[in-house]
């Protein structure tokens, strides 16, 4: 088992979230060669981006999770963490499941803040 002992918190609650599957654990297992903050980060923002451009969630998990709980949802579509301000915030900006999937064709490596943003943006010009 890998122990990393960082005082940051944020970073191991998206290696929780980016790392969700015991696959996902031993791929960062295998690339990773200096357990410093800067490799860690770096390698897990790398595989991330891999993942959101091969390894997307379904649209049809993703649509019935959003039903059940879209902060969770939001939070597995983006590997990101998503608190619920963050889901406020695009709910507020009109998004929705099928906005989110819309957006994620458009731009596979879009984050949630840059899709409130682009949300926000769509929505003033209504």
């Amino acid at each position: 088992m890998l122990h990393i002992r960082f005082k940051d918190g944020d970073l191991k609650n998206d290696m929780q979230i980016i790392l969700n599957s015991p696959a996902r654990c031993n791929q960062f297992v295998d690339k990773i060669v200096n357990v410093n903050h800067f490799s860690v980060f770096k390698l897990l923002y790398e595989l991330k981006n891999e993942y959101l451009l091969h390894e997307p969630i379904p649209q049809s998990s993703f649509e019935s999770m959003y039903s059940a709980n879209p902060i969770e949802a939001l939070s597995h579509f983006y590997l990101e963490n998503v608190d619920t301000l963050d889901y406020w915030e695009w709910k507020h900006a009109g998004g929705t499941a099928e906005l989110a999937i819309y957006y994620r064709k458009t731009n596979p490596d879009l984050s949630l803040i840059e899709a409130i943003e682009k949300a926000e943006r769509s929505r003033a010009k209504q």
